[in-house]
């Protein structure tokens, strides 16, 4: 959406700017004042010492004038207050300067060689010259001159010249300055909407929503825009989620209907069938050839009937839910069923050794003893969560038994937090083995080795499954499979959210 505002960015930097062009403005006008005065003043002494001069000039040549006293006093005049644009000179009725110009003061060398250039390259010379007699009481002539110079004038000309370049730069540094200083402080928060951005393209809004006020209206914008697309993206993430769970709440229901017809259908015909047999096997008490034979049938009925408990068992380890049912399930059924897991692949043909590690820690990761039986019963999770965290389990391991070839598993549920209903926990569940490890990256959810679907039931509970090896130094370095769900404890007759 564009901004219905005024756009903040360059009114700002103008606004500065212009602030810092005035004072810019006032600081030449006062320093020009400065100067202007003191470049009248320099005019007036100027022509004071060139009347000076003039009138020192009128002594040569007078009646009783000491000539040695008169050019002494303008030599010292010439040093105290030398003449501007103009170099005097005195010659004597042989030629010889009786008096010559003052030199010129030596400048710093950067000024010495622009007066230079500007001397010799920029500067036509300047013959013009004004000379007239001086008669002496002896019938002799001295000649007096003015001659046209240069100098001084161009010493000052630099000096403005040089003054102006020198605040012009001030200026331009302070201007350059001051937008720096203002696109740097406008455009700050770009590194938190960049982040905000990677949340969002990492699917984690949770640096959209933190993000702080901006200090101009783009930026506001921008960031309001973020904002509402993190909305929307937490809305529709969080509607997959309900979807994901739904879709994998229809397969849990499907596995609950078809325990209950094997239940009742198998169930009713294989007790009748168990019955019969034990009925032959009475009648046939004396006959050595089909007693035994009878027998095996009830053993076999018996055989059945377990394979059908267990196969109930996975397809429903929680049991039939009905309306009245809490959502939620203890903690030590949950281990419980867990544990028996576990139990039921040491002793399978795929001789896999499993075991089931708990381990209870604080929020800061300190250690505590695994809740008492009685504790164990007070604390329950959601039954949907126990489920996700078993048909994982089950998957893994079945992973681990049928592609890993390995010896040995672990699966490890640890939690993270107070013991005590309606506190915050965290799970951390993972599956380690010591098999050939995870196959070519990307390749695995596509080798029917059941990750997708494990990534699909972590995923609806808003925890991402993570892939690694679990020992990379070893031979064999095994495959690691991790995930952290985010919870709370629920009483057992709490209904879920």
């Amino acid at each position: 959406m564009p901004p219905t505002a005024p756009l903040d960015l360059p009114r700002l930097v103008m606004r500065r700017a212009g602030l810092l062009a005035a004072g810019v403005l006032v600081l030449a006008l006062g320093l020009g004042l400065v100067r202007m005065n003191q470049d009248i003043g320099e005019e007036v002494d100027a022509a004071m010492a060139l009347a000076t001069v003039m009138g020192r000039l009128g002594q040569l040549g007078a009646v009783g004038a000491g000539d040695a006293q008169v050019l002494a006093a303008l030599r010292e005049a010439q040093a105290t207050h030398p003449l501007r644009h103009l170099a005097l000179q005195v010659d004597g009725a042989d030629g010889r300067p009786l008096l010559a110009p003052p030199p010129a003061p030596e400048a710093a060398a950067p000024l010495r060689w622009l007066l230079a250039l500007h001397r010799d390259w920029l500067s036509a010379p300047d013959a013009r010259r004004v000379a007239w007699p001086v008669l002496r009481p002896d019938g002799s002539r001295w000649t007096v001159s003015l001659r046209a110079s240069h100098d001084s004038e161009r010493r000052e000309a630099m000096a403005s010249l040089l003054g102006m370049l020198a605040l012009l730069l001030a200026g331009l540094v302070g201007l350059l300055g001051v937008m720096h200083w203002n696109v740097r402080l406008a455009l700050a928060p770009l590194g938190r909407l960049l982040q905000a951005i990677a949340g969002i393209e990492g699917r984690d809004a949770r640096a959209v929503q933190a993000l702080p006020p901006m200090p101009t209206t783009e930026l506001a914008s921008l960031a309001a825009a973020l904002r509402h697309l993190g909305t929307a993206l937490d809305e529709a993430e969080a509607q997959r989620r309900r979807l994901a769970r739904q879709v994998l709440t229809l397969q849990d229901d499907e596995r609950a209907r078809l325990a209950h017809e094997l239940h009742d259908e198998f169930g009713q015909r294989l007790t009748a069938l168990r019955v019969d047999a034990a009925w032959l096997s009475r009648r046939l008490a004396g006959d050595a050839v089909l007693q035994p034979v009878a027998e095996g049938m009830a053993q076999q009925c018996a055989l059945v009937q377990q394979d059908i408990r267990q196969l109930l068992a996975r397809l429903q380890p929680f049991g039939p839910a009905s309306p009245e049912e809490s959502p939620a399930e203890s903690l030590a059924r949950g281990t419980a069923l867990l544990q028996a897991l576990a139990d039921g692949w040491r002793g399978s043909a795929a001789g896999l050794a499993c075991r089931l590690d708990c381990a209870w820690t604080t929020a800061e990761g300190h250690p505590l003893p695994w809740p008492a039986p009685a504790q164990a019963q007070a604390l329950c999770l959601p039954r949907p969560l126990w489920l996700t965290l078993y048909r994982i389990s089950q998957e893994a391991l079945t992973n681990v038994a049928r592609h890993a070839g390995a010896t040995r598993a672990t699966l490890q549920l640890q939690v993270q937090g107070e013991a005590q209903p309606g506190a915050a926990v965290v799970l951390h569940w993972s599956v380690a083995d010591d098999g050939r490890g995870l196959p070519a990256a990307g390749t695995a959810p596509l080798q029917g080795n059941g990750i997708a679907g494990i990534r699909q039931r972590v995923w609806s509970h808003g925890a991402d499954l993570q892939l690694g090896t679990a020992n990379p130094d070893a031979a064999a370095p095994g495959c690691r499979l991790a995930a952290t769900f985010d919870t709370r404890w629920l009483p057992p007759a709490t209904a879920q959210d």
